[in-house]
């Protein structure tokens, strides 16, 4: 699988990946809650081009976001059904990961 540059714009509150095209394959986010308390981030739409569907663009842009919110001690919402898609794989993954043997 590809590798994409992700590149993170917090004033847009927007991941994406410039495609050769113009075009752009995006993850979109706005902040919940108060920054100087416990906060969230809700990862509220994906977009890939027709053109770059099934290449992995999304899953690598919903990943990144994830590692980004939890490196900034943000509680993960998804109201983007692929993302939430993602994100109950992650807990089942985090939740049998953290099970003793």
């Amino acid at each position: 699988m590809t590798t994409y540059s992700i590149e993170h714009q917090p004033e847009e509150q927007l991941f994406f990946i410039n495609i050769d095209d113009g075009q752009r394959a995006f993850l979109k986010y706005r902040r919940l809650g108060d920054r100087a308390a416990q906060s969230s981030v809700d990862f509220w739409s994906t977009f890939v081009p027709e053109s770059q569907r099934g290449t992995g663009m999304a899953s690598q842009l919903v990943d990144h976001g994830f590692q980004w919110a939890e490196q900034n001690g943000l509680h993960i919402e998804a109201s983007c059904w692929y993302a939430a898609k993602k994100l109950e794989k992650r807990i089942k993954t985090l939740s049998s990961d953290s099970k003793p043997s």
